[in-house]
This record gives structure tokens, sequence and C-alpha cells, in this order.
């Protein structure tokens, strides 16, 4: 089984709304909204590629700060095993947002990135993974993630 270490910037405006991408499987049409990130490289730091898949992906610089969250899911489909830490973090050129590209992949799936509010999320017929953005993010956001769970279990993407 592989090994798939992940990390992503938890990015908020001054509206308190979420950066995230909007991804579309292009075979089979499944889309679904996650946040900035990506597989760390060999010999990388966790922030060093939350800075350079930020970059890649969102054309904006960013300052991760401190770890929020990690999760784990294993996708048997693949064989593969995901962990992914997810760091808050700032930026100070939200005017140069734009869709960038994931250079690891021929075929993009990245179609949107943008700010998406606590409502827009909670309402959205777009999963979002992982699945603590939906809700529970909006809560420990605003206990300032005090007494947060950091953990993140995820679930098994098909059995054995």
């Amino acid at each position: 089984m592989n090994l798939r270490p992940r990390a992503a910037a938890i990015i908020l405006n001054d509206a308190n709304e979420l950066l995230v991408l909007r991804h579309k499987n292009p075979q089979t049409g499944f889309e679904w909204w996650t946040l900035p990130g990506g597989g760390i490289e060999p010999e990388e730091s966790v922030i060093d590629a939350i800075i350079r898949e930020v970059k890649e992906e969102c054309n904006l610089h960013c300052n991760p700060l401190r770890l929020i969250y990690m999760s784990e899911y294993v996708d048997y489909t693949i064989n593969t095993h995901h962990l992914g830490m997810f760091f808050l973090a700032t930026t100070d050129n939200i005017q140069d947002l734009k869709v960038g590209m994931d250079p690891e992949v021929e075929i993009q799936y990245i179609k949107e990135c943008r700010f998406i509010s606590e409502q827009e999320i909670k309402t959205s017929h777009i999963p979002i993974f992982p699945p603590v953005f939906r809700e529970q993010f909006w809560e420990d956001l605003k206990m300032n993630f005090i007494g947060h769970e950091v953990y993140q279990h995820g679930q098994l993407q098909m059995e054995k």
C-alpha cells in the first residue's frame, strides 16, 4: 500500500469565507470542493508544500500559521493510505486569486478557485473533502479552535 502525505491551507478572507477549489472528474462528471493543497514531495517540509501548492493552484502566496486538522483515509481502489495536514494560513495578495493548475496531472480537474461562505458550503449539493469543512470547521472557527478535535478520521473509499 502506498502512503500519500498531503498538506493544505485553510485561508479565510475578511468576510470569513473559506478558499476552496472545485474539482471535476472529466470521466465521471463527479464534482467536489477541497482546500488548496497537495502531495508533499520528498525532502519537502509541510510548510513549503503548502506554500508551493497554494501558489500552483490559486496564484497566491500564503503564510501557514498552525496545524488545525489532521485527517486520514484509505482508498483501496488505488491502494493508497492518505494523510492530510490542514494549516490555518494567511495571504496578502487575495486580489491575485485565479485558477491555477495541478502540474502532477495531464488532465486538469481544478475548475474553480474561490472563497465560499459557511451557508453556501452547508447548502451545496457538491461535497467537500474532508467533510469536517462542511459543518464542524465553522463551529471550531467560532471558538477560535480552542478545544477542537485535531484528528479527523476518514472512511474507507472501498472495502478490500
